[in-house]
């Protein structure tokens, strides 16, 4: 992945070694060392960033990446937009794999009820730029303290899959979709049709408080939508899935 290059991308910067990506990015537009759109990739990194106070194992193998978007008016959800482009890109290239892949609200992509990749949206809006931290399992080894809660793409295929290949239909499929996103164009039905939650009993951990209802979908804005009692629907703009049945 070292020469990689993409349409979408001005620059891209590739790093054997990372705290962060989503760290590096931030210090180099804070710093004004970077312009335009950008793409950070390291081999590994040592502090990967989960959501909340999680951290994300990322050792030689898969792919950890944090795309830098400048100037971006978006409307919805843009970590749910990634999601679906990151399912449908995974789907593209492996069809097999199109019954047991699913998008879990708001920030992963699950393989067969095991965490496969994980994403993380944040707006610097004082320098007008979209971070997007994405990491995937791709070819990496999970470690035995880990296998029941997270798989890779190669443990599941048994082959080793070629990570340039999946960023760049990942990165088409995002480019192509993006100008109806930007317009307010979430694909929701997609994402219900690939959801791992959608109608199953879930509990939510807000932050300020838990919550335990039916999940029955998203909203345009990409807002998951809890049934809390019967006819009673609340949207969460955010929030952690603690437990789902």
């Amino acid at each position: 992945m070292k020469n990689y290059k993409h349409k979408l991308f001005d620059e891209i910067l590739y790093f054997e070694k990372l705290d962060s990506t989503s760290k590096k990015a931030e210090r180099l537009i804070k710093s004004k060392q970077v312009a335009g759109n950008f793409l950070i990739i390291s081999k590994q990194q040592k502090s990967g960033i989960g959501r909340g106070k999680n951290t994300w194992f990322s050792p030689e193998g898969g792919i950890w990446m944090t795309a830098a978007l400048y100037g971006l008016d978006v409307k919805s959800n843009l970590t749910i937009f990634t999601g679906i482009a990151i399912h449908k890109a995974i789907i593209s290239l492996f069809p097999e794999l199109k019954e047991s892949l699913k998008i879990k609200w708001p920030n992963d992509v699950y393989l067969n009820n095991r965490k496969l990749c994980g994403i993380l949206s944040n707006h610097l809006s004082t320098y007008k730029y979209h971070l997007l931290g994405i990491g995937i399992n791709t070819n990496n080894k999970i470690p035995l303290e880990l296998v029941d809660i997270a798989i890779s793409l190669k443990k599941d295929l048994n082959y080793e899959v070629k990570n340039s290949e999946i960023m760049n239909e990942l990165f088409n499929i995002f480019a192509e979709d993006l100008p109806g996103f930007i317009e307010g164009q979430l694909d929701i039905k997609y994402f219900e049709r690939n959801s791992l939650l959608l109608n199953k009993t879930i509990e939510l951990d807000t932050d300020f408080d838990k919550f335990t209802g039916i999940s029955r979908g998203i909203n345009k804005d990409g807002a998951l939508l809890l049934e809390l009692k019967k006819g009673m629907i609340q949207p969460f703009f955010a929030g952690t899935v603690i437990r789902w049945n």
